[in-house]
């Protein structure tokens, strides 16, 4: 049986599996609507930042409609407690997650088909933060909360101790890291590495943080054709891209020492304690990176490559889960969520752990509550330069696939670049094939 068609049956008996009762997810019985009530997850650390306002958020929600809801916010584990409630018949009404999760999350009946029509002020969210909400086939199946692209945070003390420019191209990219790695511009004499990387393979983080150097190196997950996609991972461009990559680990030494096995959260560590000059990443980091390097910070533009620059555009969805016997009151915090006065409350100024990065709301005034010139940067950046994920079925097979070759790239330097890329190659084709989305 093919990956799809197993698809297709876990699907149906997760469709039934999140009813709140025995019938399958289209034919829940609703309550009335001043009966009805939501359970809501975000994946954020609880007592954290991030849930303070999540909370702030639903408290108000809830303050404005009359409807009671409930926040989680989960950080471990999210996707197997979800598969956990889905088997329990009882799957939370509204998951708030991140757009590359869509296809992963729909493959398996979570999720409850939109028409935007169908929900008050759509119409006010731009046309790129949808891309983030639709499948392969192009329906909705998530409500824009969120969008953000990347930037390059970097130590400008240093950089100025060293008497260098902002670097506007690879080569003075990599010159500036070289600079950190044999200069000592902390004065400490410890070892410091130029680029802080998640290099770790968990949830595909090498490939994520990455995604703007091989795609602004020439890079190419896949060619869009007629009747579907084929690989390009072993193409020209995308050999190149991770050639350049795996170098700088293995040619320049610009990593930060451990980087094949830091994770986010380490590699965060290792720029904000000092230990690298640079951390490509998005802006929901700001407001604490500034918080702890003050005016030792600068956030530039990522230097473009030989593609020119492509930034990795992502985000949130508002998530109606299927087989809620609550659908008018999911609508309705769907509608709250993408308000003004829901984007705002999401924004939270420039404290940390917002949950709206770049509101997705055209008419929201970004610089209302935000005095902060990087967040317009971040705004211009994903404007001009953001790209989504390819919306085939299911991106995280091909997320997971490609940051086991780039970990094992940055981790064993004897390795043959394109051989990896071809075997990749291979591996991405035969994905394609089990999503029945492989071009004739």
């Amino acid at each position: 049986m093919t990956r799809t068609r197993a698809w297709v049956g876990l699907a149906a008996v997760l469709a039934l599996a999140g009813c709140s009762g025995t019938t399958a997810a289209a034919d829940v019985e609703q309550v009335p609507l001043e009966q009805q009530s939501l359970e809501i997850w975000q994946r954020k650390s609880p007592g954290g930042p991030s849930d303070q306002i999540g909370q702030e958020l639903v408290r108000q929600f809830t303050e404005e409609t009359g409807i009671p809801a409930t926040l989680t916010s989960i950080s471990q584990d999210f996707e197997i407690k979800l598969q956990q409630r889905a088997v329990q018949r009882n799957l939370p009404d509204v998951v708030i997650n991140d757009t590359a999760q869509l296809g992963n999350m729909q493959s398996q009946g979570f999720l409850r088909e939109i028409d935007p029509a169908d929900i008050a002020g759509a119409q006010d969210v731009n046309e790129r933060a949808w891309d983030g909400a639709r499948s392969y086939s192009g329906e909705v199946y998530g409500v824009p909360m969120t969008a953000h692209t990347v930037a390059l945070f970097n130590r400008k003390d240093w950089r100025e101790d060293l008497g260098l420019d902002v670097p506007t191209d690879w080569e003075s990219l990599v010159e500036m890291w070289r600079g950190y790695v044999e200069d000592d511009p902390a004065g400490t004499g410890k070892q410091v590495g130029g680029l802080a990387v998640p290099g770790t393979t968990e949830r595909g983080y090498v490939s994520w943080n990455t995604s703007t150097f091989f795609l602004s190196g020439g890079g190419e997950y896949f060619d869009e054709l007629p009747g579907g996609y084929r690989s390009a991972v072993a193409g020209d461009g995308s050999v190149a891209a991770a050639t350049w990559i795996r170098d700088l680990a293995c040619t320049e030494g610009v990593l930060q020492p451990g980087a094949s096995s830091q994770d986010t959260t380490n590699a965060k560590e290792t720029f904000q304690t000092g230990g690298a000059g640079s951390y490509l990443v998005a802006p929901y980091e700001l407001p604490s990176l500034v918080d702890s390097l003050g005016e030792d910070l600068e956030v530039i533009p990522p230097p473009p490559g030989p593609a020119g620059l492509i930034t990795l555009a992502e985000g949130n969805n508002t998530y109606l889960m299927a087989g809620s016997d609550s659908e008018s009151a999911q609508e309705r915090f769907a509608e709250f969520v993408i308000s003004v006065k829901g984007q705002e409350i999401g924004m939270a100024g420039h404290e940390d752990g917002n949950l709206v990065r770049l509101p997705v709301n055209s008419t929201v005034d970004m610089s209302q509550g935000r005095d902060a010139e990087e967040w317009e940067l971040f705004q211009d950046l994903y404007d001009e330069n953001g790209r989504y994920v390819p919306a085939v079925p299911n991106w995280a097979p091909f997320l997971n696939a490609s940051a086991n070759t780039l970990n094992a790239l940055i981790s064993d330097c004897s390795l043959d670049v394109r051989a990896e890329m071809e075997s990749l190659d291979r591996v991405f084709t035969a994905e394609l094939a089990d999503q029945e989305v492989l071009a004739p």
